[in-house]
């Protein structure tokens, strides 16, 4: 099959038909027409889960080898009879103070969801928008207990890690990881960040993203 294009740009008015657009060497032209994830927010299907500060240090939930129903400060689990899919798209970590536990931050994950009463509050990224997201979110402080969760497994490592250092010695330190869609949670289980080691002292802050999409 032959497919007709032109050459380049050219001015137009809504529902006009026109061949596709080529640059001068005949490859095809193709640009964002708006930024990544504006669609999905503005249907109002992206949601984002904050906790701003840690307050005891990192809970054994969120160390690697955690046993089931560890206290957890934050984690995100999909109800088995949502219909959704979490596809996570951005992850958050801030140091605060303390001092990190030597090495990487790791992506966990639970095989069930825990009975254990939700905490935090779950935003649509398009704000002011009625929340409507199937999650359960647990975000809080001091920790809570995942009764009935599965001891957390690590999934891979994130983008952030550290030396054994204070961070009086190191500045300002933050985290910003795009998964872009390469992590999903179905219905029934659940996601929850992991740290190699609680460190000493260490408090800190996270943030999640996702979109919720028909599975």
């Amino acid at each position: 099959m032959l497919a007709e294009g032109k050459a380049g740009p050219r001015v137009l008015l809504p529902g006009a038909q026109v061949e596709v657009r080529l640059d001068n060497s005949a490859a095809l032209v193709t640009v964002d027409g708006h930024q990544r994830y504006q669609e999905q927010t503005y249907r109002q299907n992206m949601f984002s889960l904050t906790l701003a500060a840690t307050s005891t240090g990192v809970a054994a939930g969120n160390i690697v080898a955690a046993a089931a129903a560890a206290s957890t400060n934050f984690a995100l689990f999909n109800p088995a009879s949502s219909g959704k899919l979490l596809v996570l798209q951005k992850f958050g970590m801030g140091i605060i103070s303390g001092t990190p536990g030597a090495g990487p931050l790791f992506h966990g994950f639970i095989s069930n969801v825990p009975t254990a009463t939700a905490t935090g509050t779950i935003y649509n990224n398009y704000v002011t928008g009625a929340s409507g997201s199937v999650a359960r979110s647990y975000a809080t402080a001091a920790g809570t207990t995942l009764t009935g969760g599965a001891a957390p497994s690590v999934l891979r490592i994130a983008n952030f890690s550290s030396t054994n250092t204070a961070q009086a010695s190191v500045g300002e330190l933050n985290a910003i990881e795009i998964i872009d869609g390469d992590i999903i949670v179905p219905p029934g289980a659940g996601w929850l960040p992991l740290w190699g080691a609680a460190g000493t002292s260490l408090l800190n802050a996270y943030s999640i993203s996702w979109e919720e999409i028909p599975v």
